[in-house]
């Protein structure tokens, strides 16, 4: 009774520790991977069933619920997004359709299965722009990025590549900026 009292208070009252600061840019697009829509830091984000028919494609991925107790503490909208995913074995390849132009990817994953299991590399059209992330406790979550993208063929291509071949990919939200001018440098 008591921790059910203190997650509604915090709910009511509490701020999301690891969403402090807006990430810079101008929103674009935020998908709930396998869930509804939901409105994170302000913004609407696309249900998972609404972007798929939007330009978002996930070849053979599953998606599925679950109820873990984000750690630390987070909004009821933000729990609702870590406890949706989307996964695959090994490698969970992801397009979404964007014009073309600089972008900022933040990628939200939550450990649902057993702390630590998982460890990620993550590209960005085919070049490597994160390894060693997805390494929590159990419903320890993370906003990882901003991470620069470069779209010039119309379509974003992200990929999140499990080190271990035998353990699933899973992503449980993406959030897409369009990069200001000087935050983003291409390498």
């Amino acid at each position: 009774m008591l921790s059910k009292l203190k997650t509604s208070f915090q709910d009511w009252f509490g701020s999301d520790p690891l969403l402090v600061a807006r990430p810079p840019g101008t929103f674009v697009k935020g998908i709930n991977l396998g869930g509804g829509e939901v409105t994170i830091e302000g913004y609407a984000w696309e249900a998972y069933s609404t972007a798929l028919s939007q330009g978002l494609t996930i070849p053979d991925a599953a998606s599925t619920v679950t109820s873990v107790q984000p750690t630390p503490y987070i909004k009821p909208q933000v729990r609702q997004m870590l406890n949706s995913v989307v996964y695959r074995r090994h490698r969970l390849e992801i397009q979404q359709i964007l014009p073309n132009g600089a972008y900022q990817v933040y990628l939200w994953m939550m450990e649902n299965y057993q702390p630590n299991w998982h460890s990620f590399e993550v590209s960005l059209a085919d070049q490597t722009v994160a390894t060693g992330i997805g390494k929590l406790a159990i419903g320890q979550w993370m906003r990882y990025g901003g991470y620069p993208a470069i779209v010039d063929e119309g379509i974003l291509r992200l990929a999140i590549v499990a080190e271990n071949p035998e353990i699933d990919a899973h992503l449980m939200g993406i959030s897409i900026f369009a990069a200001e001018a000087r935050s983003f440098t291409a390498s």
